[in-house]
């Protein structure tokens, strides 16, 4: 309010006892009293309203509409994006073992190192098992002796003809066929010492690099120990969860932007592959993504990743801070002729700080970013452009 307007609300109670053209009527002492109690509170009301009115200027610039920041609707390229965080991850990996129990008699890797399937990773003590090779051996030997000797005899009474019975005949076929067997299995034990030697010799089931390794020279390992980790780096991706809310709109072939920890380039990908069921425990979605370049990196690093979930070429966003809270749905304070008004605007509900606006706004409009005590129709005026928008 002007300084002129305070001045016509002081002047009327000095104008009220020599303006008045008609004759005061005499007043009892009792009627004079509540006379003068509220002429003094009339008095003080009008004093708060000065101070009232003071207070305003000084706030709102001498009396002139409050000053609010604005943001100015302009439409263009609008992309949605869900952003994620997982850790880099590969489906080739391989736990090593070891099939046997025996010690450790050396370790030919250390963490870090790349190999290639087949390669030796560690070698154990197969002395024991060179010994039963060994015995085996001389247990096969000793069993086709046996058999050339049941043969030979077998041949010799056959040679003297009738001289020789058929019992004696029958039993020296019998004994040659025992031998014959006896021969068999100890060459099948042999075979199942010799198939367990390569065990001794651990190699790398696949292509990659070891993670980690858990085993050291002397020690005795069993089946049970996992001795180191091999992982084939060549496959790495990132490995995100999604909640559920958001399932339905990611799919493979999405275009995605990822940034490992500690690095400040962004690597391109796309999103190689979604669950068909989502967790539920965790209400998420399991979902992989693939760099469009493999990076030299670690698996299990921490990845920022941004999917591209839709773009348009053309729309308005309005900040969710500009946000009012109606009974009917969300509205605006759009500024229109220096006054608030109150617009309902429908919206696509994303997790940003800004959101695509279906309907309501139009390209050109100027919207309230600070809406808390604004009023429908009140005058507002735009803080100057450095203190305007986001």
């Amino acid at each position: 309010m002007s300084s002129e307007k305070t001045e016509e609300i002081v002047t009327p109670t000095s104008r009220a006892t020599g303006a008045n053209s008609l004759v005061p009527v005499p007043k009892s002492p009792q009627e004079k009293a509540s006379r003068k109690a509220r002429h003094w509170g009339a008095l003080g009301a009008v004093l708060a309203g000065v101070l009232l009115v003071f207070a305003w200027g000084a706030l709102n610039g001498t009396g002139r509409a409050p000053q609010v920041a604005v943001t100015y609707i302009v439409a263009g390229p609008v992309e949605r994006v869900l952003a994620v965080r997982g850790r880099t991850a590969a489906d080739i990996q391989s736990d090593i073992r070891s099939s046997v129990s025996a010690r450790v008699n050396a370790v030919e890797v250390n963490e870090g190192d790349d190999v290639i399937s087949g390669d030796k990773l560690v070698l154990l003590d197969a002395s024991q098992q060179n010994s039963r090779t060994r015995q085996a051996m001389a247990a096969l030997d000793a069993a086709l002796l046996r058999q050339q000797r049941a043969q030979t005899d077998l041949d010799r009474l056959i040679s003297l003809g009738g001289t020789v019975s058929a019992v004696a005949v029958a039993n020296a076929q019998s004994d040659l066929a025992l031998a014959a067997a006896t021969v068999i299995q100890m060459q099948a034990a042999l075979e199942q010492v010799q198939l367990s030697l390569p065990d001794y010799s651990i190699t790398s089931p696949i292509t990659g690099v070891v993670l980690n390794r858990s085993v050291e020279v002397g020690d005795l390992v069993n089946p049970s120990d996992i001795l180191m980790h091999v992982a084939d780096t060549r496959d790495l991706h990132v490995e995100v969860q999604i909640d559920e809310l958001y399932a339905a709109r990611v799919r493979a072939g999405q275009r995605v932007w990822l940034q490992l920890t500690g690095r400040t380039e962004v690597e391109p990908g796309v999103v190689s592959f979604v669950a068909a069921e989502v967790d539920a425990l965790t209400g998420s979605l399991r979902v992989k993504l693939a760099f469009d370049e493999t990076p030299q990196a670690q698996i299990g690093l921490n990845t920022v990743a941004n999917i591209l979930i839709d773009s348009v070429d053309r729309a308005v966003t309005v900040p969710r801070r500009a946000f009012v809270a109606t009974k009917t749905g969300t509205a605006v304070f759009v500024l229109r002729d220096g006054h608030a008004v109150l617009t309902p605007i429908t919206f696509v509900n994303w997790p940003s700080r800004e959101v695509a606006v279906i309907s309501g706004l139009a390209d050109g409009d100027i919207v309230v970013l600070a809406p808390d005590g604004v009023e429908d129709g009140q005058a507002l005026a735009v803080l100057n452009d450095a203190e305007t928008g986001d």
